[in-house]
């Protein structure tokens, strides 16, 4: 662990240590807190967390990842009850936290059926049906219709966790302002997904659950109290490890993940082989679909040479925008190339294309529409270069410093810079040289076998997984 991972994960462990007894319905609530939220607004803390001296200020120090996430899974142990009978004729629940499933339509229509699916939803709008259905035709559930009055219960534990934040003076964490604010919301909120869910739960008939994320109290409350009415509980990943942060700690039953990096990540923090499955993900079983449009066709709406080989530059907002607009004028010197910039989440021409003639806005298309279409994708460390890979695109990525990064990426060599001139000149040269071009395909191939193994598609494989977990 680099200075970062250490003291962060070191805080955690004492904000676990310091508050284990709050609990509710036996649940310790610390467990169950999504921990960073409870130092948004604490910005000498967060300055602080990559110093060596932070570590002084704490009295609970991690030894490794894998012992920080045992203590995890200590906890989900000792609230499985592998007794407990499920109801009969159980439907598979899918809940979408923080709308990271990202399970496409005609996916969902194909394989999960209203007979035996139904969609888990937090807060009923005032315009909600009585019975809602999903714009795929499954029956919705609201977490919400399921609550209770507990304001005694929540104050109650409040002034606990208040009562130990006093004994705290000086703390880095609990001395600040912010976070007795922060963490009363969440007690708030976890107490009440306890009795939503053990209240759903109790009425629903449910065979298993797949969640989108479980880094999430409300996703998170949910799979532990699954856990006490022995509902399996599948965790989908939602995009690649590029900061362990968002993956760690492991809490759902098995983590659906991609490939064979994020089996041997988790088998490296202590996790079981049976806790992680390589599935992939339904979304991307799109991405060898048919084309939706000519090439023709779509160079004619963005405005693109035909004469010229085109660039797909994936970017985030005005992320490292320094590092593109030096790309971009490294490319200009070449002078040969469309370049399509696609901003994520933003649809709208991104700023850099009013700046060079040769960039142009991907305007609404989807990214699989454009993927048929381009010689090469150029991005940051994200998601969108293991997709451009399945779709069979050469990929250079631009690498950023990131003091969480797992080094997902490391296996592709010469096809991550970290100076954008380099990587401007590592893309011209893959068109100008064979010799090289046979060296990249050949690496993204090789990259491929470990990072997202072919075979069933990742839809079926999911549902083989939950036919397995269900069959008992």
């Amino acid at each position: 662990m680099d200075t970062f991972e250490r003291n962060f994960w070191s805080l955690y462990l004492e904000f676990i240590e310091t508050f284990q007894e709050v609990k509710y319905k036996g649940i310790s609530i610390p467990y169950l807190c999504h921990f960073r939220s409870l130092f948004t607004n604490n910005e000498e803390l967060k300055k602080n967390l990559s110093t060596d001296a932070f570590i002084h200020q704490l009295s609970h120090k991690v030894k490794d990842k894998r012992s920080f996430q045992q203590r995890f899974t200590d906890f989900k142990n000792l609230h499985l009850n592998k007794q407990m009978e499920r109801k009969a004729n159980g439907k598979v629940a899918l809940y979408n936290a923080a709308n990271l499933l990202r399970f496409p339509t005609e996916i969902t229509k194909k394989h999960f059926k209203p007979d035996c699916t139904l969609v888990i939803r937090d807060i009923r709008g005032k315009r909600t049906s009585k019975n809602p259905v999903t714009a795929e035709g499954l029956p919705a559930h609201y977490l919400n219709d399921y609550d209770e009055s507990i304001d005694g219960h929540v104050t109650a534990i409040q002034k606990q966790a208040e009562g130990i934040i006093a004994k705290h003076k000086k703390h880095p964490l609990f001395d600040h302002p912010t976070f007795k604010v922060a963490l009363n919301n969440q007690i708030d909120r976890i107490a009440h997904r306890i009795v939503e869910s053990y209240n759903m739960i109790a009425k629903l008939p449910i065979s298993c659950i797949v969640f989108s994320s479980t880094h999430y109290y409300q996703s998170r409350t949910l799979a532990v109290v699954a856990a006490k009415h022995n509902i399996p509980t599948i965790c989908m990943q939602h995009g690649i490890v590029a900061s362990e942060n968002g993956y760690m700690p492991k809490i759902a039953d098995v983590d659906a993940v991609y490939g064979y990096f994020e089996v041997n990540w988790f088998k490296s923090i202590g996790v079981s082989s049976e806790g992680v499955k390589v599935v992939g993900h339904p979304r991307f079983d799109l991405i060898s679909k048919d084309p939706k449009m000519t090439k023709k066709a779509l160079f004619s709406k963005l405005g693109l040479d035909h004469q010229k080989k085109t660039i797909l530059l994936i970017v985030r907002g005005n992320a490292y925008m320094k590092y593109w607009r030096k790309l971009l004028d490294s490319l200009e010197k070449f002078g040969s190339y469309n370049v399509i910039i696609k901003d994520f989440p933003v649809r709208t021409p991104h700023p850099l294309t009013e700046n060079y003639t040769f960039a142009f806005s991907s305007k609404s298309y989807h990214l699989y529409d454009l993927l048929p279409h381009v010689d090469v994708v150029v991005a940051y460390l994200s998601t969108v270069g293991l997709e451009a890979m399945i779709a069979g695109k050469p990929v250079f990525l631009l690498s950023t410093p990131a003091p969480t990064y797992s080094g997902y990426y490391d296996r592709l060599g010469r096809m991550i810079q970290d100076d954008p001139q380099g990587l401007a000149n590592i893309v011209h040269r893959y068109f100008n040289n064979e010799e090289f071009r046979v060296k990249v395909n050949s690496k993204r191939k090789k990259f491929l076998s470990y990072a997202y193994p072919n075979g069933k598609t990742s839809s079926q494989k999911l549902m083989d997984l939950i036919t397995e977990m269900t069959k008992s």
